[in-house]
């Protein structure tokens, strides 16, 4: 699915009603002023940030060549067009759809930020600064999923160096100018940030999002540049791109720990809590020095790590084999479009 566009679209922004930023010398003279970022509401509580922009020449081609819709001075957005159009980004329409997702979001714009133009049938000339596209795969249970985000924060790797786990988020290439690749638990994310749906649509969102495991790729200009229309089989593309090792955590304190880490690591082998053992900030600096030197988390018992060691062990393309191609009716029902 869309989960994130920041970019262009054609649509006359001419006229919007924007704040002004004013840029003054040191001689009380105005050198620069520029346009403001306004947020849109939708009928949700996710909104769409919006300015004004150029045409880029790209742009103008396509609605000489194509016949979209372009003005001189467009729209420029960012923001979540699923939780914009329907309340919650569990699941959602396809990148694919871009434009015609664009088209319904400005359509939905309140007085002093819809352009003139947006009921003009043709769809908006679309120019990409970043995109973000998202799959889900089925691991069969809770614990399942944690497991594998562990694994992967612990053995992971890009070709700029090691995963990066945040939050029990698992990044590749986190800072990369080009692309991104996150691994998290989309279930974990619902229960924090709780979409504004009704509460059964919310219920049915979190047991089916319970097995799943969330895969999203984050593309930025470089990678957008020369690409045409984009679908969630890009990001296998990316994910090929990684290396995951196949070894189970070792079962025996490394050598190479200082003193006091691997005396934590110790208690854990004993049935200690180590996560309330020490001060927090100690527990975690511990936790992270063990898992770069060991692949053993010390937050999670050790018998779950012993019997749950192979479970997790799932090769990539082996992931890609449990992407989820259906879904729920009642969840399909609320994605936009879908009555369409």
């Amino acid at each position: 699915m869309l989960d994130w566009f920041t970019g262009y679209v054609g649509y006359d922004a001419s006229q919007l009603s924007l704040g002004q930023f004013f840029e003054v010398d040191q001689g009380g003279e105005m050198v620069r002023r520029r346009d403001r970022w306004e947020t849109a509401k939708g009928s949700y509580e996710a909104g769409i940030q919006v300015t004004r922009g150029t045409s880029t020449e790209a742009m103008n081609r396509d609605a000489l060549a194509l016949g979209f819709r372009c003005s001189p001075s467009v729209l420029k957005l960012s923001g979540n067009p699923s939780k914009f159009l329907q309340g919650h980004n569990a699941a959602g329409p396809s990148v694919s759809q871009l434009g015609p997702m664009l088209q319904a979001v400005v359509r939905s714009f309140g007085e002093g930020l819809r352009p003139l133009d947006a009921d003009e049938p043709e769809l908006p000339a679309v120019h990409r600064s970043r995109v973000d596209v998202t799959t889900a795969c089925d691991l069969g249970s809770h614990e399942r999923v944690h497991e594998y985000l562990h694994h992967l924060a612990s053995t992971g790797r890009s070709h700029q160096g090691r995963a990066m786990d945040s939050k029990g988020s698992v990044y590749f290439q986190k800072h990369s100018k080009s692309w991104t690749l996150k691994f998290y638990c989309k279930h974990c994310e619902l229960k924090a940030h709780r979409p504004e749906v009704d509460s059964e649509l919310l219920a049915e969102l979190l047991e089916w999002t319970r097995t799943l495991v969330r895969v999203e790729l984050v593309l930025r200009r470089p990678e957008l540049k020369d690409r045409g229309t984009l679908d969630e089989s890009l990001i296998w593309e990316f994910v090929k791109h990684l290396e995951v090792s196949d070894m189970a955590p070792k079962q025996e304190p490394d050598a190479n720990l200082k003193p006091n880490v691997r005396a934590a690591l110790r208690l854990w082998y004993e049935g200690t809590e180590v996560s309330s053992f020490y001060p927090r900030m100690t527990a975690y600096r511990y936790r992270r020095e063990i898992r770069q030197a060991t692949g053993i988390d010390v937050f999670l018992p050790r018998v779950e790590q012993a019997e749950g060691a192979s479970s997790f062990l799932i090769a990539l393309d082996e992931l890609h084999a449990l992407e989820v191609k259906t879904l729920p009716r009642r969840i399909q029902s609320s994605l936009f479009g879908a009555g369409q």
